[in-house]
């Protein structure tokens, strides 16, 4: 009998211990969980911070780049440019509004960039966009995911989405001037006010953001 109560007294103290040291371990990982949570959150605004910057300087770079197509001839290329530069600024006003209900500083820039002549603008603009759709955006959403911020992870998708876009938009007009076959570009472009898609043909309703075509910026 007194055998069987050591027994019992010892398994007793055996649970004991692994009760305790199961709520040390979940201590233990709620408080790393909790920092990973917490550094991806900071990180995550200065994602967006970064990406405010790089889709305001795209707006201005973009609207210059649309005159120096003009100026060269390429009516439907600066149309092009044109409506892309209106769905870098949406971008860009998304990612404010993310900053600010965080109550972060939203950044002032001056953007800085060359005009060059279109066929080599539109060059690196491909090379630009291919960065940010499949590197970058890609890296901030990753964050945001952590951070379980569905603003932000919204903000980012909807650039990540429409950028993978106009990369194919200026590898057309490239492959057009490369060809000589520059009047087979469209000459008309839709916007949604809302995500910055941007269409040659208006579909009922934007693919991303749901939002009904008549209210589409258009550019002709």
């Amino acid at each position: 009998m007194r055998r069987l109560f050591l027994n019992y007294s010892i398994l007793i103290a055996t649970f004991c211990c692994l009760v305790m040291t199961s709520c040390e371990n979940k201590k233990t990982t709620l408080k790393t969980t909790t920092k990973v949570h917490m550094d991806a959150e900071t990180k995550t605004i200065e994602n967006m911070q970064s990406a405010y910057k790089g889709e305001k300087t795209a707006t201005a770079k973009y609207e210059a780049f649309s005159k120096k197509a003009e100026e060269e001839g390429y009516h439907n290329i600066a149309l092009l440019y044109n409506a892309v530069s209106a769905a870098e600024n949406i971008h860009a006003t998304n990612h404010k509004a993310v900053i600010e209900d965080a109550g972060a500083t939203v950044p002032i820039i001056t953007p800085e960039y060359k005009v060059k002549t279109t066929k080599e603008n539109l060059s690196d603009d491909i090379n630009g966009e291919a960065y940010e759709a499949k590197t970058m955006y890609p890296d901030f959403l990753k964050t945001a995911e952590i951070a379980d911020n569905q603003i932000a992870f919204l903000s980012l998708t909807y650039a990540m989405k429409t950028e993978l876009k106009h990369k194919v938009f200026f590898e057309q007009a490239l492959g057009d001037i490369n060809s000589n076959t520059i009047n087979s570009l469209p000459s008309k472009y839709f916007v949604c006010p809302a995500c910055g898609n941007t269409y040659t043909t208006a579909p009922k309703h934007c693919d991303f953001s749901l939002t009904d075509r008549d209210k589409f910026i258009v550019f002709q």
